[in-house]
C-alpha cells in the first residue's frame, strides 16, 4: 500500500521546521542583531584586555617583570605579544593621531574606545584587516618607552564571512534533522492505525464479519480511537444484520414450505377422492389467503425498511388512531374484548396545533399490529387501553397500548420485535410474527421509538413516542 500520508505529513513537517528555523533567524536579525561571533568577542574584549594587563605590568615592574609574568599566559596569547623596545613609529598604532596619547601613558581603555566603537560599526574590523594588531606605549619605572603590540591576525583569518542575512548551515541542518525525526515518528503513529482501519475494511469486503480491530488500537485515546471503535460497532452491527438477513430469509422459506406443502397435499387428495374436491379447494384457497397475507406482511415489512416515510403528508394523530380504534372494536366485540381510547388535550393558549409528518399508511399499519397483538393475548372481558398525550416539552406524542393478557417472559421482550418470533397467542390464534416488527420499523422511519414491557398489573405495555411539528391552525 502507498503511504502517501505518512510521506505528506513528513515532507510537510520538514519543510515546516525548516522555515521555522530560518524565521526565527530572521527575527534575531531584524530585532535583535546577529549573534557575536567567537572571533570578534575576542577582538572586542579579550584581546585589548591582555593588552591592557601587559601595559601595567610594563609600566609598574619594567620588561622583566613583565616576561615573568606572560610567561604564565596560554602560548597562544604570548605569541601574539610583541615586546618593541625602540621608537614607536607614527604608524605604529591602529589610529596614526593616537601616537601622542599612546607616548604619553593613555590607558589601554582610551585606545579600545577609539578602536572598538560602542555604536556598533564594523570600521574597527576594516581598521584590524589593514593593521591586524593592537598597539600601545608606556613609560616604564626607569623612563624607558616600551612599545607593546598584540597581534591578532591568525584571529581576523579565522572570522567567518557571511552576510547579515544568511542562515547558518548548522542552524538549517538542525532544523531539518529535527522536522525529520519528529514528523517520522508523528507519521507513524498516526498512519499506523489508519493502516489497521483499511486493512479491517479489507477483511470485511472479503467476508470476515468477526473481523474487529480494539486489541490493535490498544490504549489510545484519540479520534482515530474513537474511529477504530466506530469500526467495531459498524463490523457488529453489520455482522448482526447479515445474521438477522439470514435467520428472515430461513424464517420466511418456513412459512412458505408449510402452506404449500398442505397445497400440494390438498391437490393429491382432490385426484384421489374426486368426491372430496369441493373440500380439498376449500383447504387450497385457505391457503392461498394466508400465502396473500404473508406476502403483504413482508412488503409492508420491506417498505418500513427501505424509507416509505420519506412520502410525507401531514397527519392528524386523532383521526389516525380513531380509525384503528373503530376497526379493534368491531374486531373485538366478537370475543368479547373491551377497548378503551382515551386521547389527551392538545396544547392551547394559541394557534398552533401539533401535527405528524410521515406516511399515514404505514403509521396506520404500525398501531393496528400493535392493537391486533394485544387483542391476540387478551380474553373475553379483558380491556385493552389505548392513550395517546403529548409532551409539550419535548415537543412528541406518547402513545400508550396496554393489555391484560399473561405478558411474557422478561429476557425475551426484546426478540418480540425480530420478524417471525410469536408470543402466547390466546383467542385470537396465531400470527405471522411479523406485526411488532413492522411496527417498530414504522415507528423509527418516523423519527420515533417503541418499547415493550410487562405491566405490574399483568399484560404488555406498549409504549410508542412519535417527535411532531406545531403548525398555524385555520380559522
Amino acid at each position: 500500500m502507498k503511504r502517501r500520508l505518512f510521506w505528506k505529513i513528513l515532507i510537510g513537517f520538514i519543510i515546516t521546521f525548516t522555515g521555522i528555523s530560518v524565521g526565527v533567524w530572521s527575527l534575531l536579525m531584524l530585532y535583535g542583531g546577529p549573534p557575536e561571533p567567537f572571533h570578534i568577542g575576542y577582538l572586542k574584549r579579550t584581546a585589548p584586555r591582555y593588552l591592557q594587563t601587559a601595559a601595567e605590568v610594563a609600566r609598574h615592574g619594567g620588561v622583566d617583570e613583565l616576561e615573568a609574568t606572560i610567561a604564565h599566559w596560554p602560548k597562544s596569547e604570548r605569541s601574539r605579544l610583541i615586546i618593541d623596545l625602540g621608537t614607536p613609529g607614527s604608524g605604529g598604532t591602529v589610529d596614526g593621531a593616537n601616537s601622542a596619547d599612546n607616548a604619553s601613558g593613555a590607558n589601554s581603555t582610551d585606545m579600545v574606545a577609539r578602536v572598538l566603537p560602542d555604536n556598533g560599526s564594523p570600521e574597527w574590523l576594516d581598521a584590524l584587516k589593514e593593521y591586524p594588531a593592537f598597539e600601545q606605549v608606556v613609560t616604564g619605572p626607569g623612563g624607558e618607552k616600551i612599545r607593546l603590540i598584540f597581534d591578532v591576525s591568525d584571529v581576523i583569518a579565522e572570522i567567518p564571512q557571511r552576510s547579515r542575512w544568511k542562515v547558518p548551515n548548522p542552524l538549517i541542518i538542525l532544523g531539518s534533522i529535527g522536522g525529520l525525526v519528529f514528523s517520522g515518528v508523528l507519521a507513524w503513529y498516526l498512519t499506523r492505525p489508519i493502516l489497521k482501519i483499511s486493512d479491517g475494511f479489507d477483511e470485511l469486503s472479503r467476508g470476515n464479519l468477526d473481523y474487529r480491530l480494539g486489541k490493535t488500537i490498544g490504549r489510545r485515546r484519540d479520534e482515530i480511537a474513537d474511529l477504530a471503535r466506530d469500526f467495531d460497532v459498524m463490523a457488529d452491527r453489520l455482522q448482526r444484520l447479515v445474521a438477522a438477513r439470514d435467520r428472515l430469509l430461513n424464517d420466511v422459506s418456513h412459512e412458505l414450505r408449510s402452506p404449500l406443502a398442505r397445497m400440494q397435499l390438498a391437490v393429491g387428495l382432490a385426484r384421489q377422492s374426486p368426491d372430496k374436491s369441493a373440500t380439498s379447494l376449500d383447504r387450497i384457497e385457505k391457503e392461498a389467503v394466508r400465502l396473500d397475507e404473508l406476502v403483504g406482511e413482508l412488503l409492508t415489512l420491506s417498505r418500513a425498511e427501505s424509507g416509505a416515510a420519506r412520502h410525507q403528508s401531514w397527519i392528524d394523530l386523532d383521526h389516525l388512531l380513531g380509525r384503528v380504534v373503530s376497526d379493534a372494536r368491531f374486531e373485538a366485540d366478537a370475543a368479547g374484548v373491551i377497548v378503551d381510547a382515551d386521547f389527551g388535550a392538545r396544547p392551547s393558549g394559541d394557534h398552533n396545533v401539533p401535527v405528524l409528518m410521515g406516511s399515514p399508511e404505514l403509521l396506520r399499519r404500525a398501531f393496528e399490529n400493535v392493537v391486533r397483538n394485544a387483542l391476540r393475548h387478551s380474553g373475553e372481558g379483558q380491556i385493552v387501553k389505548i392513550t395517546a398525550t403529548d409532551d409539550a416539552d419535548h415537543q412528541q406524542f406518547r402513545i400508550d397500548i396496554s393489555d391484560e393478557g399473561p405478558g411474557i417472559d422478561g429476557d425475551k421482550l426484546d426478540d418480540l420485535f425480530e420478524p417471525f418470533v410469536r408470543g402466547q397467542s390466546n383467542a385470537w390464534g396465531g400470527g405471522f410474527g411479523l406485526g411488532l416488527s413492522i411496527a417498530q420499523r414504522a415507528i423509527r422511519a418516523h423519527g420515533g421509538d417503541i418499547k415493550i414491557r410487562n405491566r405490574d398489573q399483568g399484560g404488555l405495555l406498549v409504549t410508542i413516542l412519535l417527535p411532531y411539528e406545531l403548525r398555524q391552525a385555520e380559522v
